[in-house]
C-alpha cells in the first residue's frame, strides 16, 4: 500500500519537472496512486485550446500521462488551470483534488533573482498545507532516489512523524541517515552532555529502523542546523530529505521554520517537506 493515495505532479515543462515522472515512481512503488499532472497557464489567451502554447502544453501533458500509463499507474488525469501559479497550485492540492503529496522542481537561481522573482517552490514551501517534495535542479538521473536518505531530528513529535514515510517504503530504502544538530551550548561541557544525550536517543531510532529492515547511521553535527544539513548531504551524496517546516531546530514566527526554509533553498537534493503542526487545522 503506498503512503500517498493521491498526487498533484505540477509540471512548468522544464526538465526539471520532467525529472518528476521518475521521482514519483521511486515515492508510489506499488503504483496504486491516482496521479493529477497539472500545468498552471498564466493568462486566458494562454487557455486558447487553438492557440501554440497551450497545444504545446497540452501534448507535454498527454506524454506524461502516457509514461506514467506504461510505468503502471492506473489513474491519470491532466489539468490545466490559469491564474497565479502558487495560489492555483496549492488550492488544487489542498481543497479541490484534496492531494497528499504534492510535486514540484525547483530552479537554480542567484541570489538577485530569488530575491526579485521569488521562487514558485520555495514560496509553495511558505504557504503548502499538505506534504511537498521538491526536486532540485542537478542531474536527470532519480531512479536511486532512496538510495540515501537523510532525517533531520530535534527530537520532537513533529520531525519524527517523517518516519512513518520511510517505514512504508523501507523495502526500497538503501540507506537512512538520523542527524541531530547541537545550534547552541553555553559551554563545553553542556555540548558534551547534549551530544551524548542526543547520542543515545539515535542509537535508539537506528536500532529500530533494524527491525524495520532498513540499514540506518546517526550523525552529531554542531553549528547552524541548514549548513550542517546542506554540507552532509553534499559530502555523502544523499539523494533525499525528509523533514517537516518545525522540529530540527525549525522553529519560527513564519509559516516556515528558517532551517527547512533555508534547506529548501540551498541542499543539493530533493526535499520532501511535511506540514507545520498547525497546517490545515
Amino acid at each position: 500500500m503506498n503512503t500517498f493515495s493521491k498526487v498533484l505532479l505540477a509540471t512548468d515543462l522544464s526538465q526539471q519537472a520532467a525529472n518528476l515522472t521518475k521521482c514519483l515512481c521511486s515515492l508510489c512503488p506499488e503504483r496504486e496512486t491516482e496521479v493529477v499532472l497539472a500545468h498552471v497557464l498564466s493568462d486566458d489567451d494562454d487557455a486558447d485550446p487553438h492557440g501554440t502554447d497551450f497545444q504545446k502544453v497540452s501534448a507535454h501533458l498527454a506524454q506524461c500521462q502516457e509514461e506514467l500509463l506504461q510505468a503502471g499507474f492506473g489513474k491519470v488525469s491532466t489539468i490545466t488551470p490559469v491564474g497565479s501559479e502558487p495560489d492555483q497550485i496549492l488550492n488544487m492540492a489542498a481543497d479541490q483534488l484534496e492531494a497528499d503529496l504534492l510535486m514540484v522542481a525547483a530552479h537554480e537561481k542567484n541570489f538577485f533573482q530569488r530575491a526579485l522573482l521569488g521562487s514558485t517552490s520555495r514560496d509553495l514551501a511558505e504557504i503548502c498545507t499538505v506534504p511537498l517534495f521538491i526536486n532540485d535542479d542537478d542531474g536527470d538521473d532519480k531512479d536511486d532516489l532512496l538510495a540515501k536518505i537523510l532525517l533531520p531530528t530535534d527530537f520532537s513529535r513533529k520531525s519524527l512523524e517523517c518516519l512513518n514515510i520511510v517505514k512504508d517504503l523501507r523495502e526500497h530504502v538503501g540507506k537512512l541517515y538520523f542527524m541531530h544538530v547541537v545550534e547552541r551550548s553555553r559551554s563545553k561541557d553542556e555540548y558534551k552532555e547534549q551530544q551524548a544525550a542526543a547520542r543515545l536517543f539515535l542509537q535508539e531510532l537506528v536500532d529500530e529502523m533494524k527491525l524495520f529492515g532498513i540499514e540506518a547511521d546517526y550523525v552529531v553535527a554542531k553549528g547552524v542546523a541548514s549548513k550542517q544539513i546542506a554540507k552532509f548531504c553534499k559530502e555523502e551524496h544523499v539523494n533525499l530529505i525528509v523533514m517537516s517546516k518545525t522540529g530540527a531546530g525549525m522553529s519560527s514566527d513564519q509559516g516556515i521554520g528558517s532551517t527547512s526554509h533555508n534547506v529548501v533553498e540551498t541542499a543539493a537534493c530533493a526535499v520532501l517537506l511535511l506540514p507545520a503542526e498547525d497546517d490545515g487545522d
